[in-house]
């Protein structure tokens, strides 16, 4: 099956109804609480990343990376969900380091929300046959970087539901029903959503380590649906042309940073300063 961008978006868009979905919920309300609606897309934009690590030298060197993928595949599930757990601890028992980017004691800090994009990555590179088209069309395309742009088209496609969740979360308002607040038990200061995002991120990386990076697990629809689902939107997909896919990505996401933009109100945007305070 040929695949150009518009395939490899709605391949990962299909990726909702894959084994990998399991972790999409939990994934979002890791790094959700506290945050604004600015900080919450921001944080989506750094799972997204994060996504790429994992997904974009994939295309790069789609041939040699996917078979190694393929062979270390257990390895990778254990690195991977050991890592979530780690990062987990830390945030439930406040540990705070001098570095950039690690904060754990007030909630999920830039370089967690990396790391659980990139296992979610290697999560969604057990999907169906559209990202089978789009590793091919990476492999044999004679170009690294399309094959790059592929697999992060693909990534996108990924993200969508968790941008559609955090424009819910901001419509409800749920940032500002639930404040954050200082939490200590025993000589452990931590934060409330501190806690809750370690709890998750424990429970993600338990669940890594026990289903074989998800593989284990059953999707929404069976091999044969996915397949049939899968066929229809590559097919689909034929018509629209490279350029069009681009130009519809880039005016949603342009969409989405006009919506980001607007004022709504000091409290909203103060939120998770409060946070990251305690």
């Amino acid at each position: 099956m040929g695949v150009g961008f518009a395939g490899a978006f709605l391949g990962g868009l299909a990726a909702l109804l894959s084994p990998c979905a399991a972790m999409l919920l939990p994934s979002f309300f890791a790094y959700a609480f506290g945050s604004s609606r600015t900080r919450l897309l921001g944080r989506t934009g750094l799972f997204y990343l994060g996504l790429l690590i994992t997904l974009v030298p994939l295309g790069l060197a789609a041939g040699s990376l996917g078979a190694l993928l393929a062979t270390h595949r257990s390895t990778l599930a254990l690195v991977g969900g050991i890592i979530l757990i780690a990062l987990g601890l830390l945030q439930v028992l406040g540990v705070n380091f001098n570095i950039p980017g690690f904060r754990s004691g007030g909630g999920t800090g830039p370089i967690a929300v990396i790391a659980l994009g990139a296992v979610y990555g290697l999560a969604g590179a057990c999907t169906g046959p559209l990202l089978g088209a789009v590793l091919t069309m990476a492999a044999v395309g004679g170009s690294p970087l399309y094959g790059a742009l592929l697999l992060a088209m693909f990534g996108a496609g990924m993200v969508v539901p968790l941008i559609v969740l955090s424009w819910v979360w901001d419509s409800a308002s749920l940032s500002e029903k639930l404040r954050p607040r200082p939490l200590s038990i025993g000589p452990i200061t931590t934060s409330v959503w501190g806690l809750v995002s370690g709890i998750l991120f424990i429970v993600l990386g338990i669940l890594f380590l026990t289903t074989d990076a998800t593989s284990a697990l059953g999707g929404i629809f069976d091999a044969r649906q996915q397949l049939k689902l899968e066929t229809a939107l590559g097919n689909f997909a034929k018509a629209i042309p490279d350029i069009g896919a681009l130009v519809i990505v880039a005016a949603v996401v342009g969409l989405i940073l006009w919506q980001v933009r607007k004022p709504r109100g000091k409290d909203s945007e103060q939120i998770t300063d409060d946070a990251d305070a305690h």
